[in-house]
């Protein structure tokens, strides 16, 4: 049986932009919520869609039944007390005889590949999986993350995260009847489910460059509706092959030397967050491709590797930055330094110019590279991007040169 959509409309909304409307009545670019929401399943192998209305369920009952769903079962259910979001999704559950319950925030804007997180689940074998990407609010998120080691790191909103890049919940979950029943002491999904999920191995982490805005209060709200007035959610959200801007990290985002095999020696060139935060605007996806032949070497792990990656989040962070995903080849072909890990010192299709890394972040993220750009320093980088079908800006690799200045020009050369 396919999987069904469970929408999960309850909460006083009490910081929303109007308490006395229902989320999911919100209107954003001339459409509900709700609207948007059955928009994106139509066509999908989702037929089927419950949503569990408590505060002003009479608000979505009546909306749910005022225009035409495509073609997807729609039907509402009254949750008399709220006791939280597992509880909301167990009494859905009763209401059906589907095994897969794709879970979504009722105040989430979003617009991504359905089918394609759907079947990735599936093939990962857990019972519990998050879509997570980078925040713009990191400190009032649920950090989720996947680690080098195939772990997923969850961390509360509020305890700290140092040394954890930035990737956050979206607000978009997947759980099996059996997930369901192992978790159903828990309260709430994003807090209680994925923590635990993650400490028993049993958590699928998606990270998608794709859109997704919580819309919870009128700030952010305000925000979604300028991204669709604007075109960056049609931009990020689009299904179909997308634009992207591709990214070398040492000589485009920080200095080549000296060559940086610790977090507390990581700096972002002058300007360069700014130039990233206009990508992140006009909702280009950002995507780093480095390769980071230290870690073969010897000269730093896998973990201290990540903490530097953190550590360029956080600096990107401070300035309302991000990058959608990082990929790095961890190999060098030549032996023969001390300390070196033998296992990574082979010839692989990661390390540039090889197109290992830019092929999976295409397959990953829906990339159109012909009509994406590659910004780099080196040789290795221009023939990667021509071997690719990308445009090629270069960057000289030093603060004097203004790195930020060829992102700029990278990001103009897509949207022009």
């Amino acid at each position: 049986m396919a999987a069904i959509a469970i929408v999960l409309a309850g909460g006083r909304g009490t910081r929303s932009a109007d308490p006395s409307q229902a989320k999911l009545a919100q209107v954003i670019g001339g459409k509900t919520l709700m609207h948007r929401h059955l928009d994106l399943l139509a066509g999908t192998q989702i037929t089927e869609v419950l949503v569990v209305a408590g505060h002003l369920g009479d608000q979505v009952q009546e909306l749910c039944d005022t225009f035409d769903h495509g073609g997807v079962s729609v039907r509402v259910i009254q949750e008399d007390e709220q006791r939280g979001t597992v509880a909301a999704l167990l009494l859905a559950a009763d209401d059906t005889e589907a095994d897969e319950f794709l879970v979504i925030l009722g105040d989430i804007l979003m617009s991504f590949p359905v089918d394609t997180f759907i079947s990735d689940w599936r093939a990962s074998g857990k019972e519990v999986a998050c879509i997570v990407h980078p925040s713009t609010h990191p400190e009032d998120s649920d950090a989720a993350f996947p680690s080098y080691d195939g772990r997923v790191i969850v961390v509360a909103k509020s305890e700290a995260r140092d040394g954890i890049p930035n990737m956050s919940s979206t607000g978009l979950f997947a759980i099996t009847r059996e997930g369901l029943a192992r978790y159903a002491t828990c309260r709430d999904v994003g807090s209680d489910v994925l923590p635990a999920a993650a400490v028993a191995n049993d958590l699928f982490a998606y990270v998608s460059s794709h859109y997704f805005k919580d819309t919870g209060t009128q700030q952010r709200l305000a925000a979604a509706a300028s991204d669709v007035a604007s075109g960056a959610f049609a931009r990020r959200g689009r299904l179909t092959p997308r634009l992207a801007l591709f990214l070398d990290r040492d000589g485009v985002l920080n200095a080549v030397q000296p060559e940086v095999y610790a977090s507390r020696d990581y700096r972002l060139l002058p300007g360069v967050a700014a130039a990233i935060s206009r990508a992140n605007s006009a909702g280009l996806p950002v995507i780093v491709v480095t390769n980071q032949p230290g870690i073969a070497k010897g000269l730093m792990t896998y973990q201290g590797h990540e903490e530097i990656r953190a550590e360029l989040d956080r600096q990107l962070g401070a300035a309302g930055a991000f990058v959608d995903d990082y990929f790095y080849c961890p190999h060098h072909p030549d032996a023969g330094f001390e300390g070196e890990v033998p296992d990574l010192k082979i010839p692989c299709d990661c390390r540039k110019p090889a197109p290992g890394m830019v092929l999976a972040a295409a397959r990953k993220h829906h990339l159109d590279l012909a009509a994406s750009v590659m910004v780099g320093d080196t040789w290795r980088d221009q023939e990667l991007a021509a071997s690719t079908g990308m445009a090629f800006v270069h960057a000289a690799g030093a603060p004097e040169i203004e790195s930020d200045a060829a992102i700029v020009r990278g990001i103009e050369t897509i949207t022009c």
